[in-house]
């Protein structure tokens, strides 16, 4: 296999590339730093200085490497191109269960830029992991995400959605899941709510990232309207935890459905 896995599917015009680890460059790092940078959010109302409510949540290369591909080696980028240009890009990495076989695989940063969204660029990116050597040994995939689409788009790799979900395999592997974490924020985050046997309470921990909540809120409230959700309300400075089972043939499916 060669090491960058390229597709022109399902949308027209736009190119998707997975990128492994040790062929992550510097410069693919700036760029994913600048679309962050660009398009992610802003700081939320009440945020403690340095940082500035309304100001844009900023991410250098060098951060980005430290919390989202610490252990370079057992990670993966996915990026979209739109003529040349990025438009999106996961950053994507794995360690070992915790009492049990294979690897949890984490999205550690999932941003598409705002004028390319609701084209499925996401769920994409996610799906074009399993034509890669990476996934084969995948048992979980999770994400931690304020935003809803986000959580859907990792839903989507199993074929499922937000609404019909197994709560039950998130509550009883979401503390397991990260025991053996390599991003120190997500593992030093406390899961709050279902995970603590609240009834009804949110299936997310604790990040301390108090970004502004308006867009995701929104998009949440539509989901809501549409009885598509089922991971709770979204708390200040928390964020959503989805975990999927990974089935053995999810490798086989086709990447573009």
């Amino acid at each position: 296999m060669s090491e960058t896995t390229t597709s022109g599917q399902p949308t027209d015009g736009l190119i998707f590339e997975v990128i492994r680890g040790p062929d992550i460059t510097d410069e693919h790092l700036k760029a994913c730093a600048t679309l962050f940078s660009n398009h992610y959010g802003v700081w939320a109302p009440g945020v403690a200085p340095p940082l500035k409510p309304g100001s844009r949540v900023r991410m250098t290369a060098a951060r980005l490497r430290k919390e989202c591909l610490a252990d370079i080696e057992k990670s993966v980028l996915v990026r979209c191109c739109d003529l040349g240009e990025p438009v999106g890009h996961a950053c994507v990495t794995k360690w070992p269960r915790a009492n049990a076989e294979g690897y949890v695989g984490w999205v550690t940063q999932l941003i598409v830029e705002a004028g390319h969204r609701r084209r499925r660029i996401a769920t994409t990116m996610l799906q074009m992991l399993k034509q890669e050597s990476w996934f084969e040994d995948v048992t979980v995939m999770g994400i931690a995400s304020s935003h809803p689409a986000a959580c859907n788009s990792l839903c989507n790799l199993s074929g499922g959605n937000t609404r019909d979900v197994d709560l039950n395999f998130i509550t009883e592997n979401g503390v397991s899941a990260l025991v053996h974490s390599n991003i120190k924020y997500l593992k030093d985050a406390p899961l709050r709510g279902a995970f603590l046997g609240t009834p009804g309470g949110s299936y997310s921990a604790f990040t301390a990232f108090f970004v502004d909540h308006a867009e995701p809120l929104g998009i949440l409230q539509t989901y809501l309207d549409n009885k598509r959700w089922a991971f709770g309300e979204l708390l200040d400075g928390h964020e959503f935890v989805v975990l999927i089972p990974v089935p053995k043939n999810a490798k086989d499916d086709d990447v573009t459905k």
